[in-house]
């Protein structure tokens, strides 16, 4: 929660001075949410680091949108392991990543209507959709004793860490995270259905560009339990509160 509240201190306050700014110049159009517009968004949560993911949003003039979420869900427990080899971190005993795409299709309503000289608007959001989760195994370096033919040598490779800590590996020493794209080929898709609500801040800035915030809550549901840290209870259950700001343009 005090990563939000930083982040609102730094690109809130500039947003509602340019919305400000506008409201002292004359302009046509009455009230953006009438109007269809899109948007990019970036996006941070209570599920993941500062980055969280990032958002593609369209409004339409019937107040319906459609948007797509593309996000990372870490366990609230995550942290690196005090225990690094040669400066190299790793996550300790984290089994698995989640990495959720989120189409969903939502209706807004105008909570307070953006003047007829511009300004802020405040919208109210809910949309539902289908969640693709995608679980890939968390790979670390590890260093390894291999009996061979009875002349033990030093190995070293990247495997998934459920393995590096099932002592399938002899003397196995962690030496740091593997990449990200190691061990994509053993991904697999768990399928699950998401509710989300929300408020959305919008500020029009010039040539009917705008700025927003958008803030809610999300719970997402699977089909199947998920497991991302070792020794803790697979979850189908997983709730986010998140702020995502958009970058766009209005029609």
């Amino acid at each position: 929660m005090a990563r939000f509240f930083f982040l609102w201190m730094i690109l809130g306050i500039p947003f509602l001075g340019m919305g400000q700014r506008k409201s002292a110049t004359p302009q046509k159009k009455a009230s953006s949410t009438q109007n269809s517009s899109w948007g990019i968004g970036v996006n941070t949560n209570t599920n993941s680091g500062l980055l969280g993911g990032f958002s593609f949003l369209k409004t339409f003039p019937n107040r319906s949108f459609v948007n797509i979420d593309f996000t990372n869900t870490k366990d609230y427990r995550e942290f690196d392991s005090p225990f690094s080899y040669n400066g190299r971190n790793y996550v300790e005993g984290k089994l698995n990543y989640l990495i959720n795409f989120r189409p969903e299709y939502g209706r807004q309503w105008s909570l307070l209507k953006q003047a007829s000289e511009g300004g802020t608007s405040l919208n109210g959001r809910i949309a539902t959709g289908p969640t693709i989760g995608i679980q890939k195994p968390y790979m670390v370096e590890i260093t390894y004793t291999d009996p061979g033919s009875g002349r033990p040598t030093s190995k070293t490779g990247t495997v998934p860490m459920a393995r590096a800590l099932d002592n399938t590996y002899s003397k196995s020493i962690i030496n740091g995270e593997g990449s990200f794209f190691d061990g994509i080929s053993q991904a697999k898709f768990i399928p699950g259905w998401h509710l989300k609500t929300a408020l959305e801040f919008k500020f029009e800035t010039l040539k009917q560009s705008y700025l927003a915030v958008e803030t809610g809550f999300i719970i997402d549901y699977f089909s199947q339990p998920v497991e991302i840290l070792n020794q803790t209870t697979p979850r189908s259950v997983y709730t986010t509160g998140y702020v995502t700001f958009f970058f766009g343009k209005s029609k």
